[in-house]
């Protein structure tokens, strides 16, 4: 999986976030954490259970998901989502958040 350099994280989560990064990396558990992944389609983004990301399709290379946000519960990850699409707005005009999130930073693996 890859992660955004500047990633999101909700105020419950915001000094947990190297912790966060850690336990996805290695398969721990994290009942209540949500992510918050660019889409391969047009879709702008969608929020993942951090449990689900242990799935094998996962792990292949070519369907590692780049991760710009990570939330405490759905309710958080919805919110958080909502504030990285106004962040983006305000600062480029537009709702073209992949754009946005990959000419700012290079991937951090």
């Amino acid at each position: 999986m890859y992660f955004y350099r500047n990633l999101y994280a909700s105020p419950t989560l915001e000094k947990k976030k190297n912790k966060v990064k850690w336990k996805l990396r290695t398969g721990r558990p994290q009942p209540l954490v949500y992510v918050i992944s660019l889409t391969k389609n047009d879709d702008l983004m969608e929020i993942y259970h951090s449990s689900i990301l242990k799935q094998k399709f996962f792990r292949k290379k070519e369907n590692a998901p780049y991760i710009i946000g990570v939330a405490l519960g759905y309710e958080g990850a919805v919110e958080l989502a909502s504030q990285i699409i106004m962040d983006v707005y305000s600062k480029t005009g537009n709702y073209d958040i992949k754009s946005y999130v990959i000419n700012k930073s290079k991937i951090n693996r």
